[in-house]
C-alpha cells in the first residue's frame, strides 16, 4: 500500500515540478521580452538624447548667430552715431593736423602764400577754442609772417593748454628750421615735464638724438644738466642704487666669462684647485671681448641723416596723436570696427581691441633702466642708443666690470694639486716636476707590485705536488695492480701539464702587468709634465694681467 502512496505522491511531485518548471520558462520568456523591450528602449532613449543634442545645438546655433546679427547690427548703428559724434566734436582737430602737417611741408617748398597759411590758422584757431595744436598752429604761421608779436601770444595760449606736448614740437619744428638756441630752449621745457622714475622710450630716443648732435651743439648745456640731475634723483630715491647698478653690471660682464677648460684640458683634468682657476682666470681672459663690445658700441658710426629723418617723423607721429579728449571716442570706434570686421563677434573684438592697447602703450622705465635696457638687450636697439646710453653709465660700467675681475682674485691659488687617480703632488712653478714625476712613478710601481703579488698562486705548486704523489703511488701500483697503476700514471700527466699551464699564464699576467705599469707610468709622466706646463702658462697669464695697469674698457 505505501508503494502506492508513494508512487502516486511521486507522480503528483513530478507534475508539480514540471508545473512549475513551465511557468518559469514562461517567466523567462517573459524577462526575455521585458529585457528586449528595455534595449529597444534604451536605443530609442539615446536616438531622443542624441536628436534632442542636435535641437540644443541648433538652437543654439541659431541664437548666437541671431545675437552675433543684432551685435553686427547694433554696433553699425553705434558706428554711425559715433562717427557724427567724432566729426561734430572733433572734426576741427582733424582739418587742424592736417594743416600743420601741409604748412609744415609748404614751408620746405614754398609753395604756399604767406597771407593764405596766416588766414587757415587764424579761422581754425577759431573753430578750436580747446585744441593745443590749434595755436601752434597760429605760431607757426605768424612766425612765417614775421609777426613775432603774434607768435609769441599763440606761443602762449599753446602752453597753458598742453605745455610738454606744445614745447616739443616747437623744438622739432625749430630743429627742420636749425633755429639751434631756440630748439634748445624748447627742449629744455620739454625735459623739464618729464619723470625720471617714469621715462618713455620717446623721451629716450629725443635724449638720444639730442647727445648725438641732431638738435645742434649745446654750448649752455641746458640739456646735459636735466639728464645730470635725473640720474643723481634716481640715485636719491633708492639707498640701494649704487650696488644695484655695481651687481646689475657684473652680472651683464658674466655673460663673457670664458671657459678656460677648452683652452687648458688638463688643468681641468688633473688639478684640484681648477674651480678657483677657472673663477678669476676666466674672467681675465673675457676683458678683450668685453672691451672690444663697448669699443664697438662708443665708436659706432651714428646715420645722421636717418636720425633726423626719425625725429622728423616723431614729430609728424606727434602732430597726427589724438587728443586726450578724442580717445574715449577713438577706442570705441575701433572696438565697434573690429565688431563688424569680425561680424557681430563682440568677444573676438574685445580681446583683440585690449591686446591692441597693450601693445600701443609705451613702455616706461626710469632713465636708468631705459639706458641699461639699450645696452644689455639683444634686440633691434639703434646703434646711437646704445652709445649713448653707455656714455652716461660708463662709470657704474666701469664699477661693476672691477668687482666682476676681482672678486675671485684672491681665491686665485699660489700652488696647485696635480691628482691621477688616488696619487697627488704639489707644484707652485713647475720647476718640481722631476721630483713629481719620480714620486708618481714610485707610487705605481708600488701599486705594480701589489697587483703581481695577487695574480700569483700557489695551484702550480700544488698541481706539481700532486702529479709527484700520484706518479709515485701510480708507479707502485704496476707492479700489484697494472690497471691502475697506469691510470694512475695518466693523472699524474694530466696534473703536470695543467702545472705547466699554470705556470705559462701566471707569467705572461706578469708581463702584462709590468707592459701595463709601464705605459702608465710613461704616460703618467708626460701628462704630469704636461699639466705641470699648462699650470705655469696660467699663472703666467694671470701674474701679466696683474702687473699691468688697470685695463679700461671704456675709453674716457
Amino acid at each position: 500500500m505505501s508503494g502506492v502512496v508513494d508512487s502516486a505522491a511521486i507522480n503528483a511531485l513530478n507534475s508539480r515540478v514540471k508545473k512549475v518548471e513551465d511557468r518559469t520558462t514562461k517567466l523567462e520568456g517573459m524577462m526575455g521580452d521585458v529585457n528586449e523591450n528595455l534595449r529597444e528602449m534604451k536605443g530609442s532613449l539615446r536616438n531622443v538624447d542624441t536628436s534632442l543634442k542636435q535641437l540644443i545645438d541648433g538652437f543654439n546655433r541659431m541664437m548666437n548667430e541671431q545675437k552675433r546679427t543684432a551685435d553686427l547690427q547694433g554696433a553699425l548703428t553705434e558706428l554711425v552715431r559715433v562717427r557724427q559724434e567724432i566729426e561734430q566734436r572733433f572734426g576741427n582737430y582733424k582739418i587742424v593736423r592736417e594743416n600743420m602737417l601741409g604748412i609744415l611741408q609748404a614751408t620746405d617748398v614754398a609753395l604756399v602764400k604767406k597771407t593764405t597759411i596766416s588766414r587757415i590758422s587764424e579761422e581754425l584757431m577759431l573753430s578750436t577754442p580747446d585744441y593745443w595744436l590749434a595755436p601752434c598752429l597760429v605760431a607757426v604761421a605768424a612766425w612765417i609772417g614775421n609777426d613775432r608779436d603774434l607768435a609769441d601770444r599763440a606761443i602762449r595760449e599753446a602752453i597753458k593748454r598742453d605745455e610738454e606736448k606744445t614745447a616739443l614740437t616747437m623744438a622739432l619744428i625749430c630743429r627742420r628750421n636749425n633755429r639751434v638756441d631756440t630748439c634748445f630752449e624748447w627742449l629744455s621745457i620739454y625735459f623739464r615735464n618729464q619723470s625720471a622714475a617714469n621715462f618713455s622710450e620717446g623721451s629716450f630716443a629725443y635724449i638720444d638724438a639730442y647727445v648725438n648732435g641732431i638738435f645742434g651743439d649745446d654750448d649752455k648745456h641746458m640739456c646735459d644738466d636735466y639728464i645730470t640731475r635725473w640720474i643723481n634723483e634716481i640715485r636719491g630715491n633708492s639707498s640701494n642704487f649704487e650696488s644695484e647698478q655695481e651687481e646689475m653690471w657684473k652680472s651683464y660682464c658674466e655673460r663673457f666669462k670664458m671657459r678656460i677648460g677648452d683652452q687648458y684640458p688638463l688643468l681641468a683634468q688633473n688639478i684640484v684647485e681648477f674651480p678657483q682657476i677657472d673663477a678669476y682666470l676666466g674672467r681675465i681672459e673675457s676683458v678683450d671681448s668685453i672691451a672690444g663690445t663697448f669699443t664697438g658700441i662708443r665708436e659706432a658710426y651714428v646715420d645722421q641723416d636717418n636720425l633726423k629723418k626719425k625725429i622728423d617723423s616723431n614729430l609728424i607721429s606727434l602732430i597726427n596723436r589724438f587728443d586726450g579728449n578724442e580717445i574715449p571716442l577713438r577706442n570705441e570706434e575701433r572696438f565697434l570696427l573690429r565688431v563688424k570686421e569680425f561680424n557681430g563677434d563682440v568677444e573676438r573684438a574685445r580681446a583683440v581691441c585690449e591686446q591692441e592697447e597693450r601693445d600701443r602703450k609705451e613702455h616706461t622705465l626710469n632713465l636708468v633702466e631705459q639706458m641699461t635696457h639699450a645696452i644689455i638687450s639683444d634686440d633691434d636697439t639703434i646703434p646711437s642708443q646704445k652709445k649713448t646710453a653707455v656714455s652716461f653709465l660708463s662709470g657704474y660700467i666701469k664699477k661693476g666690470f672691477d668687482t666682476y675681475i676681482n672678486e675671485n682674485k684672491q681665491s686665485f691659488p699660489e700652488q696647485v694639486t696635480i691628482k691621477m687617480g688616488d696619487w697627488s703632488g704639489q707644484t707652485t712653478d713647475g720647476s718640481n716636476i722631476p721630483a713629481l714625476t719620480s714620486q708618481y712613478e714610485s707610487y705605481l710601481r708600488q701599486s705594480c707590485e701589489r697587483e703581481k703579488a695577487a695574480a700569483t698562486t700557489n695551484k702550480p705548486q700544488g698541481l706539481m705536488i700532486g702529479a709527484i704523489v700520484v706518479g709515485v703511488i701510480s708507479l707502485l701500483l704496476l707492479f700489484g695492480v697494472p690497471f691502475l697503476g697506469i691510470v694512475g700514471l695518466i693523472v699524474a700527466g694530466v696534473l703536470a701539464f695543467n702545472m705547466n699551464k699554470e705556470k705559462k699564464e701566471m707569467a705572461q699576467k706578469i708581463l702584462d702587468i709590468n707592459a701595463k705599469y709601464e705605459v702608465l707610468i710613461e704616460d703618467g709622466k708626460k701628462t704630469i709634465a704636461q699639466t705641470a706646463t699648462q699650470w705655469v702658462e696660467a699663472k703666467e697669464a694671470v701674474d701679466r694681467f696683474n702687473n699691468s695697469p688697470t685695463r679700461e674698457i671704456i675709453a674716457s
